[in-house]
Protein backbone atom coordinates (compact mmCIF):
# COMPACT_ATOMS: atom_id res chain seq x y z
CA UNK A 1 0.00 0.00 0.00
CA UNK A 2 1.41 2.93 -1.63
CA UNK A 3 1.35 5.95 1.63
CA UNK A 4 -0.71 8.75 -0.17
CA UNK A 5 0.50 12.36 2.09
CA UNK A 6 -2.17 14.83 2.53
CA UNK A 7 -0.64 17.57 0.69
CA UNK A 8 -0.51 15.89 -2.42
CA UNK A 9 -4.30 14.43 -2.70
CA UNK A 10 -6.64 15.45 -5.23
CA UNK A 11 -10.47 16.26 -5.51
CA UNK A 12 -12.16 13.04 -6.36
CA UNK A 13 -9.54 11.12 -5.91
CA UNK A 14 -9.71 7.08 -4.05
CA UNK A 15 -7.27 6.93 -1.40
CA UNK A 16 -6.31 3.52 0.50
CA UNK A 17 -3.79 4.98 3.09
CA UNK A 18 -2.84 5.35 6.59
CA UNK A 19 -2.90 8.59 8.45
CA UNK A 20 -2.69 9.44 12.24
CA UNK A 21 -6.44 10.05 13.90
CA UNK A 22 -5.65 13.10 15.61
CA UNK A 23 -9.50 14.04 16.69
CA UNK A 24 -12.52 12.23 16.28
CA UNK A 25 -15.90 12.77 17.70
CA UNK A 26 -19.39 10.55 16.98
CA UNK A 27 -22.14 13.45 16.63
CA UNK A 28 -25.84 13.01 14.84
CA UNK A 29 -27.20 14.15 11.99
CA UNK A 30 -30.37 16.80 12.26
CA UNK A 31 -32.23 13.04 11.55
CA UNK A 32 -30.63 11.82 14.71
CA UNK A 33 -28.43 9.01 12.43
CA UNK A 34 -25.13 9.04 13.89
CA UNK A 35 -21.43 10.02 12.11
CA UNK A 36 -18.00 10.64 12.54
CA UNK A 37 -16.70 13.81 12.77
CA UNK A 38 -12.39 13.47 12.13
CA UNK A 39 -9.05 15.03 12.31
CA UNK A 40 -6.38 12.96 10.43
CA UNK A 41 -3.03 14.31 10.05
CA UNK A 42 0.44 13.29 8.96
CA UNK A 43 4.22 15.33 8.33
CA UNK A 44 2.69 17.08 5.29
CA UNK A 45 -0.47 18.54 7.22
CA UNK A 46 -4.39 17.61 8.24
CA UNK A 47 -7.51 17.10 6.45
CA UNK A 48 -11.11 16.98 8.08
CA UNK A 49 -12.94 13.71 7.71
CA UNK A 50 -16.13 12.29 7.54
CA UNK A 51 -17.66 8.95 8.12
CA UNK A 52 -21.27 8.09 7.76
CA UNK A 53 -22.20 4.53 7.82
CA UNK A 54 -21.45 1.91 10.73
CA UNK A 55 -20.40 5.03 12.62
CA UNK A 56 -20.11 3.44 16.08
CA UNK A 57 -18.62 0.95 15.05
CA UNK A 58 -15.88 2.46 13.30
CA UNK A 59 -15.90 5.17 16.63
CA UNK A 60 -14.50 1.50 18.31
CA UNK A 61 -12.07 0.79 16.15
CA UNK A 62 -9.14 3.40 17.06
CA UNK A 63 -8.19 6.12 19.49
CA UNK A 64 -6.78 9.46 18.85
CA UNK A 65 -2.82 9.36 18.58
CA UNK A 66 -3.55 5.89 16.90
CA UNK A 67 -2.31 5.42 13.64
CA UNK A 68 -5.20 4.35 10.86
CA UNK A 69 -5.64 2.78 7.54
CA UNK A 70 -8.93 4.51 6.22
CA UNK A 71 -10.43 3.71 2.62
CA UNK A 72 -12.90 6.51 0.45
CA UNK A 73 -12.68 9.43 -1.70
CA UNK A 74 -11.54 12.84 -1.73
CA UNK A 75 -14.18 15.93 -1.97
CA UNK A 76 -14.33 19.58 -1.62
CA UNK A 77 -16.79 20.81 0.89
CA UNK A 78 -17.15 24.91 0.99
CA UNK A 79 -13.86 24.92 -1.06
CA UNK A 80 -12.02 22.73 0.68
CA UNK A 81 -10.40 19.31 0.61
CA UNK A 82 -12.16 16.76 2.85
CA UNK A 83 -12.27 12.97 2.74
CA UNK A 84 -15.51 10.74 3.00
CA UNK A 85 -14.85 7.74 4.44
CA UNK A 86 -15.82 4.26 4.17
CA UNK A 87 -14.07 2.15 6.17
CA UNK A 88 -10.91 2.78 9.15
CA UNK A 89 -9.14 0.29 11.01
CA UNK A 90 -6.09 0.71 13.56
CA UNK A 91 -2.81 0.28 11.09
CA UNK A 92 -0.35 -2.91 11.63
CA UNK A 93 2.95 -1.14 12.87
CA UNK A 94 4.45 -2.46 9.89
CA UNK A 95 2.58 -0.87 7.94
CA UNK A 96 3.98 2.44 8.04
CA UNK A 97 6.69 4.52 8.73
CA UNK A 98 6.11 6.95 11.83
CA UNK A 99 8.43 9.29 10.61
CA UNK A 100 5.60 10.04 7.42
CA UNK A 101 3.30 10.43 10.58
CA UNK A 102 4.45 13.38 12.33
CA UNK A 103 6.69 16.63 11.37
CA UNK A 104 10.42 16.66 12.51
CA UNK A 105 12.11 20.25 13.05
CA UNK A 106 15.31 20.53 11.05
CA UNK A 107 18.37 21.21 12.51
CA UNK A 108 17.47 20.19 16.26
CA UNK A 109 21.29 19.60 17.18
CA UNK A 110 22.38 22.93 15.84
CA UNK A 111 19.21 24.43 18.02
CA UNK A 112 20.32 22.47 21.06
CA UNK A 113 23.63 23.98 20.77
CA UNK A 114 22.56 27.42 20.41
CA UNK A 115 20.35 27.14 23.22
CA UNK A 116 23.28 25.73 25.46
CA UNK A 117 25.51 28.75 24.14
CA UNK A 118 22.71 30.91 25.95
CA UNK A 119 22.84 29.03 28.72
CA UNK A 120 26.08 29.32 28.97
CA UNK A 121 26.50 33.27 29.24
CA UNK A 122 24.93 33.20 32.07
CA UNK A 123 26.94 35.07 35.05
CA UNK A 124 24.80 34.16 38.00
CA UNK A 125 26.20 32.00 40.08
CA UNK A 126 22.72 30.81 41.21
CA UNK A 127 21.35 30.18 38.00
CA UNK A 128 24.82 29.35 36.55
CA UNK A 129 24.23 25.96 39.30
CA UNK A 130 20.87 25.51 37.85
CA UNK A 131 21.04 25.53 34.52
CA UNK A 132 24.30 22.79 35.41
CA UNK A 133 21.32 20.09 37.18
CA UNK A 134 18.75 20.66 34.16
CA UNK A 135 21.20 20.13 31.45
CA UNK A 136 22.90 17.29 33.25
CA UNK A 137 19.86 15.50 33.52
CA UNK A 138 20.32 13.60 30.00
CA UNK A 139 16.67 11.65 30.43
CA UNK A 140 15.00 15.42 30.33
CA UNK A 141 16.83 17.03 28.03
CA UNK A 142 16.53 13.96 25.29
CA UNK A 143 12.84 14.34 25.91
CA UNK A 144 13.25 18.04 25.54
CA UNK A 145 14.92 17.42 22.30
CA UNK A 146 11.77 15.22 21.08
CA UNK A 147 9.11 17.49 22.26
CA UNK A 148 6.17 19.58 20.94
CA UNK A 149 5.17 22.86 21.02
CA UNK A 150 1.52 22.15 21.34
CA UNK A 151 -1.01 19.57 20.25
CA UNK A 152 -2.36 21.59 17.40
CA UNK A 153 -1.69 25.28 17.51
CA UNK A 154 1.94 25.88 17.13
CA UNK A 155 5.15 23.92 16.69
CA UNK A 156 3.15 20.58 17.33
CA UNK A 157 5.99 18.07 15.79
CA UNK A 158 8.71 16.48 17.01
CA UNK A 159 11.45 19.15 18.15
CA UNK A 160 8.83 21.49 17.91
CA UNK A 161 9.21 22.51 22.05
CA UNK A 162 12.89 23.14 21.66
CA UNK A 163 12.69 25.29 18.47
CA UNK A 164 9.77 27.70 20.25
CA UNK A 165 11.99 27.50 23.65
CA UNK A 166 15.05 28.79 21.31
CA UNK A 167 13.03 31.53 19.97
CA UNK A 168 11.41 32.84 22.90
CA UNK A 169 15.30 32.74 24.29
CA UNK A 170 16.29 34.33 21.51
CA UNK A 171 14.02 37.46 21.83
CA UNK A 172 15.20 37.58 25.32
CA UNK A 173 18.31 38.14 25.30
CA UNK A 174 17.70 40.58 22.27
CA UNK A 175 14.83 42.46 24.98
CA UNK A 176 17.48 42.34 27.96
CA UNK A 177 19.66 44.70 25.52
CA UNK A 178 16.90 47.22 24.99
CA UNK A 179 15.69 46.83 28.81
CA UNK A 180 18.94 46.82 30.48
CA UNK A 181 16.79 47.20 33.66
CA UNK A 182 15.73 43.47 32.94
CA UNK A 183 18.29 40.69 34.19
CA UNK A 184 19.73 39.07 31.90
CA UNK A 185 20.22 35.99 33.25
CA UNK A 186 16.56 35.45 34.76
CA UNK A 187 15.53 36.32 31.27
CA UNK A 188 17.29 33.33 29.81
CA UNK A 189 16.89 30.84 31.78
CA UNK A 190 12.81 31.73 32.40
CA UNK A 191 12.86 31.85 28.79
CA UNK A 192 14.88 28.30 28.65
CA UNK A 193 12.58 26.75 31.20
CA UNK A 194 9.15 28.54 30.75
CA UNK A 195 7.58 25.45 28.89
CA UNK A 196 9.38 22.56 30.04
CA UNK A 197 6.78 20.81 31.49
CA UNK A 198 5.58 19.85 28.03
CA UNK A 199 8.05 17.10 27.95
CA UNK A 200 5.85 15.27 30.74
CA UNK A 201 2.34 16.87 29.11
CA UNK A 202 2.41 15.83 25.38
CA UNK A 203 2.83 12.25 23.96
CA UNK A 204 5.32 13.13 20.89
CA UNK A 205 4.81 9.92 19.49
CA UNK A 206 1.21 9.71 19.65
CA UNK A 207 0.44 13.78 19.32
CA UNK A 208 -1.50 13.65 22.45
CA UNK A 209 -1.79 14.53 26.31
CA UNK A 210 -0.33 12.33 28.35
CA UNK A 211 -2.74 11.40 31.36
CA UNK A 212 0.04 13.60 33.33
CA UNK A 213 -0.80 16.45 31.52
CA UNK A 214 -4.27 16.15 30.84
CA UNK A 215 -4.41 16.04 34.68
CA UNK A 216 -1.89 18.66 35.75
CA UNK A 217 -1.07 20.81 32.81
CA UNK A 218 2.17 21.73 31.92
CA UNK A 219 2.46 24.65 34.43
CA UNK A 220 2.01 22.94 37.38
CA UNK A 221 4.72 19.65 36.07
CA UNK A 222 7.25 22.27 34.56
CA UNK A 223 6.64 23.92 38.27
CA UNK A 224 7.64 21.04 40.07
CA UNK A 225 10.24 20.08 37.89
CA UNK A 226 11.61 23.65 38.65
CA UNK A 227 11.56 23.37 42.30
CA UNK A 228 12.80 19.83 42.29
CA UNK A 229 16.07 21.22 40.62
CA UNK A 230 16.30 24.33 42.83
CA UNK A 231 16.50 21.52 45.55
CA UNK A 232 19.40 20.35 44.37
CA UNK A 233 21.75 23.44 44.76
CA UNK A 234 22.37 24.35 48.56
CA UNK A 235 21.91 27.99 49.65
CA UNK A 236 19.82 28.97 46.73
CA UNK A 237 18.07 32.58 47.43
CA UNK A 238 14.40 32.28 48.31
CA UNK A 239 14.17 35.66 46.37
CA UNK A 240 15.67 34.33 43.29
CA UNK A 241 13.93 31.60 43.40
CA UNK A 242 10.47 32.89 43.59
CA UNK A 243 11.68 34.95 40.42
CA UNK A 244 11.92 32.30 38.50
CA UNK A 245 9.38 30.52 39.71
CA UNK A 246 7.30 34.01 38.88
CA UNK A 247 8.04 33.38 35.12
CA UNK A 248 6.68 29.66 34.90
CA UNK A 249 3.24 30.73 36.82
CA UNK A 250 2.83 33.63 35.16
CA UNK A 251 3.84 32.69 31.47
CA UNK A 252 -0.03 31.92 29.97
CA UNK A 253 -0.59 36.14 30.63
CA UNK A 254 -4.26 35.90 31.55
CA UNK A 255 -6.16 34.33 33.67
CA UNK A 256 -8.35 33.46 30.89
CA UNK A 257 -5.69 31.85 29.66
CA UNK A 258 -5.32 29.10 32.54
CA UNK A 259 -2.11 31.39 33.58
CA UNK A 260 -1.99 30.97 37.90
CA UNK A 261 -0.96 34.57 38.47
CA UNK A 262 -0.23 37.27 36.08
CA UNK A 263 3.13 38.48 35.17
CA UNK A 264 3.99 41.16 37.92
CA UNK A 265 7.99 41.38 37.13
CA UNK A 266 9.95 42.64 33.79
CA UNK A 267 11.32 39.77 32.99
CA UNK A 268 7.83 37.87 33.32
CA UNK A 269 5.99 40.43 31.10
CA UNK A 270 8.79 40.20 28.74
CA UNK A 271 8.81 36.16 28.46
CA UNK A 272 4.77 36.02 28.55
CA UNK A 273 4.63 38.49 25.35
CA UNK A 274 7.74 36.97 23.67
CA UNK A 275 6.02 33.31 24.18
CA UNK A 276 3.16 34.09 22.53
CA UNK A 277 4.58 36.29 19.65
CA UNK A 278 6.71 33.44 18.41
CA UNK A 279 3.99 30.62 18.73
CA UNK A 280 1.04 32.84 17.21
CA UNK A 281 3.47 33.44 14.50
CA UNK A 282 4.55 29.61 14.18
CA UNK A 283 0.98 28.77 14.10
CA UNK A 284 0.36 31.14 11.17
CA UNK A 285 3.46 29.97 9.37
CA UNK A 286 2.22 26.27 9.65
CA UNK A 287 -1.17 27.57 8.59
CA UNK A 288 0.89 28.90 4.95
CA UNK A 289 2.98 26.27 5.11
CA UNK A 290 0.09 23.42 4.89
CA UNK A 291 -2.64 24.98 3.23
CA UNK A 292 -0.51 27.37 0.61
CA UNK A 293 -1.69 26.60 -3.26
CA UNK A 294 -0.79 28.41 -5.77
CA UNK A 295 -3.37 31.19 -6.40
CA UNK A 296 -4.94 31.02 -3.01
CA UNK A 297 -5.74 34.04 -0.91
CA UNK A 298 -7.09 32.55 2.43
CA UNK A 299 -6.73 29.65 4.84
CA UNK A 300 -9.31 27.31 6.19
CA UNK A 301 -11.80 29.43 8.75
CA UNK A 302 -9.51 28.55 11.99
CA UNK A 303 -12.02 28.39 14.61
CA UNK A 304 -9.53 28.70 18.11
CA UNK A 305 -8.54 32.57 16.43
CA UNK A 306 -12.31 32.83 14.89
CA UNK A 307 -11.03 34.14 11.70
CA UNK A 308 -9.30 32.95 8.56
CA UNK A 309 -5.57 33.94 7.37
CA UNK A 310 -4.94 35.62 4.46
CA UNK A 311 -1.35 33.01 3.12
CA UNK A 312 -1.36 34.52 -0.53
CA UNK A 313 2.34 33.90 -1.08
CA UNK A 314 3.56 37.56 -1.62
CA UNK A 315 6.07 36.50 -4.23
CA UNK A 316 2.88 36.60 -6.62
CA UNK A 317 1.99 40.29 -6.02
CA UNK A 318 3.43 43.04 -8.30
CA UNK A 319 4.86 45.30 -5.51
CA UNK A 320 7.43 42.68 -4.83
CA UNK A 321 9.59 43.83 -7.87
CA UNK A 322 11.52 41.38 -9.96
CA UNK A 323 13.25 39.84 -7.14
CA UNK A 324 10.85 38.92 -4.13
CA UNK A 325 13.04 38.28 -0.85
CA UNK A 326 14.24 34.60 -0.60
CA UNK A 327 12.24 32.55 2.05
CA UNK A 328 14.35 32.20 5.28
CA UNK A 329 15.55 28.50 5.87
CA UNK A 330 17.37 27.06 9.17
CA UNK A 331 20.82 27.12 6.85
CA UNK A 332 19.97 31.19 7.55
CA UNK A 333 20.46 31.27 10.96
CA UNK A 334 23.07 28.31 11.41
CA UNK A 335 26.00 29.18 8.90
CA UNK A 336 28.31 26.22 8.32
Amino acid sequence: MEKKFIQDLKVNEQIDSVFMLHKKELKLTKFDKPYLQITLSDKSGRIEARLWDDAEKYNEAADPGDVVRVKGVVQEYRGEKQLKLDFLEKADDRAFDHEDMVRVAENRDKIYDEILGLLYSMRNKWIKALKDRFVADEALMDAFKEGLGGKMWHNAYIGGLMEHTWEVMKIADNMSEMYPEADRDTLLFGAFIHDIGKVHELDARKVEYTVEGGLVGHIVIGHKLLMDKIGEVEGFPKDLAMRIEHIILSHHGEYEQQSPVLPKTLEATIIYHADELVSQANAIKEIQRSQAEEGKEWSHFVTIKNRKYYIKDSGEEDWTGDAPAKKKTPEDFFPS
